[in-house]
């Protein structure tokens, strides 16, 4: 019975290292910030990876920090699992289990180590790691911003219908140039444009204006729809950012609404307060 007790007040010890109401206080405050620089060293140490000059000297030093993060990952990973039943209390300790495995942060979480301990599936997804970050949005007092961030959904979610019927136009305008492009340059640059879908890309960049100049029209018939394409694309690219705004506006302009009686309200109530001190509470005449 004591050691259960034990093991008991040891599991509520690690769990008050992940808990939304300890995590930033104390030890746990320290422990989450070292997760978080740990995370952020490793995004960097992964960058320089991929420079050589730089890697391949210190090689060994970049696989043993490796080593050392998939450590420290494995662990924290271990100690959610044995405090899953306090974090996602079901009744039962095994679905608890399961329901933190399977929730969006503990695929995160798995996804993180996994590669390492399966090399033969040849993926890197170390980058995962740095999703992990959203967990201590917290410790950085983000949630002051949930305002905006419901701001941002609801427009979108009003918004929605319109923004689909964009984008379905676009994508129609896209398919149509893409053909158009191929019939007006496939014989004349057969390596560029040989078959729709390697026209795509061109109208997606023709129409986003983003112009990379890999792939163009050298035909006068293949310059002139190119043409059409890219003045089409400046109006078409801009009406999501403009319905977008236009939504924003709408919802600043309720909210200033909504303010207004509020203080209209306060300037009567101290109005009426100000008119009510000019006369004695006691016998009624006017002060001076």
């Amino acid at each position: 019975m004591e050691q259960q007790e034990q093991a008991s007040a040891i599991r509520r010890k690690i769990f008050a290292l992940f808990s939304e109401e300890t995590r930033d206080k104390g030890f746990p405050k320290y422990f989450n910030y070292f997760i978080m620089t740990l995370i952020l060293v490793n995004v960097v140490s992964m960058i320089l990876e991929t420079v050589k000059s730089v890697y391949e000297p210190y090689h060994s030093y970049f696989y043993a920090f490796e080593l050392f993060v998939i450590a420290v990952f494995t662990c924290e990973y271990i100690m959610r699992i044995l405090t899953a039943d306090l974090a996602f209390p079901c009744g039962n300790r095994l679905r608890s289990i399961l329901k933190y495995m399977f929730s969006f942060y503990g695929l995160i979480d798995l996804l993180a180590i996994l590669p390492f301990y399966m090399p033969f599936t040849k993926l890197d997804l170390r980058i995962v790691r740095t999703l992990r970050l959203l967990r201590f949005l917290r410790l950085f007092k983000i949630t002051r911003y949930n305002n905006s961030m419901e701001l941002i959904k609801s427009v979108m979610s009003e918004k929605r219908s319109e923004l689909g019927v964009t984008c379905f136009v676009i994508l129609i305008v896209m398919i149509i140039a893409s053909f158009l492009m191929f019939y007006a340059e496939n014989a004349a640059q057969p390596d560029h444009f040989p078959n729709v879908l390697a026209c795509i890309w061109w109208s997606i960049v023709t129409l986003t204006t983003v112009g990379y100049g890999d792939v163009f029209p050298v035909t006068g018939i293949g310059r002139f729809i190119g043409g059409v394409i890219a003045f089409l694309g400046i109006g078409l690219v801009a009406l999501p950012t403009g319905i977008i705004s236009a939504g924003f506006l709408e919802k600043l302009n309720e909210k200033n609404k909504d303010k207004e009686p509020e203080k209209e309200q306060s300037t009567e109530h101290h109005d009426g307060e100000k008119c009510h001190k000019q006369y004695c509470p006691y016998c009624g005449h006017k002060l001076d």
